[in-house]
């Protein structure tokens, strides 16, 4: 396969969205997303076959790769119609997951000594399996009331990664996660919860390994997972 043409949004910390959408000559595009617009909490790969009309005009716009500036969209008409189409091609593309993982934060409960009992949740959707690998150290855990902040940390040193139900290893802690399509796995951790705190989230930070058809090597992702109310 050979890449044709390539488009990119992006945009700076803090917002930091990160998106490619690829196109080749057998007529497929495939969508990265390392760090979503929509403010998803999923990460990995998508595919699909884009209408013959939109895959001309992206392919007219040339090898690239071309950049949307997502907080300063480009003035140029002609821009704006070449964003408008590789946003349809995307969005058809986001239907069919090849390689995707989703995040959920977990309140398991407050124990005696005011911490916060936390289980970081990862569920693989998708044709094939994705794989990535966390940096703890970049990651963090925030606390919020009425959707407004009150507190957060650092994710604590984590002894494992990810694991099963059936407590079968996944990894993404130290070495490389592969999780298959269907497949879940926790990590569960204390951190100490501020006062007033109703909901907990947590800023997710790592390499995914995009599985492009010509791009397998790591690239770095974040994400936020969506607000978990803390139980008590």
């Amino acid at each position: 396969m050979r890449r044709l043409a390539t488009f990119r949004w992006r945009t700076p910390d803090p917002t930091s969205v990160d998106e490619e959408l690829a196109l080749f000559d057998d007529d497929s595009a495939w969508l990265v997303v390392r760090a979503s617009r929509t403010l998803a909490s999923s990460i990995g790969t998508y595919h699909c076959e884009p209408a013959e009309a939109d895959r001309r005009v992206l392919i007219a716009a040339g090898p690239g790769p071309v950049e949307f500036d997502l907080l300063k969209p480009s003035p140029d008409p002609a821009r704006g119609v070449l964003m408008a189409v590789a946003d349809r091609v995307s969005a058809v593309a986001r239907a069919t997951p090849d390689a995707v993982a989703t995040f959920h934060s977990q309140s398991l409960g407050v124990p005696a000594d005011g911490s916060l009992e936390l289980s970081l949740v990862v569920v693989a959707s998708g044709a094939r399996a994705v794989e990535f690998e966390l940096d703890p150290a970049s990651s963090s855990v925030q606390f919020s009331h009425d959707d407004q902040p009150v507190g957060w940390c650092d994710l604590p040193d984590l002894a494992s990664g990810f694991a099963t139900p059936d407590a079968a290893e996944l990894g993404g802690v130290h070495r490389r996660a592969r999780v298959e399509p269907g497949a879940y796995g926790a990590i569960a951790f204390d951190v100490p919860a501020p006062a007033g705190a109703s909901a907990v989230s947590a800023r997710v930070v790592g390499w995914l390994l995009e599985s492009l058809p010509d791009d397998p090597l790591p690239a770095r992702f974040s994400l936020r997972t969506e607000d978990a109310p803390i139980e008590s």
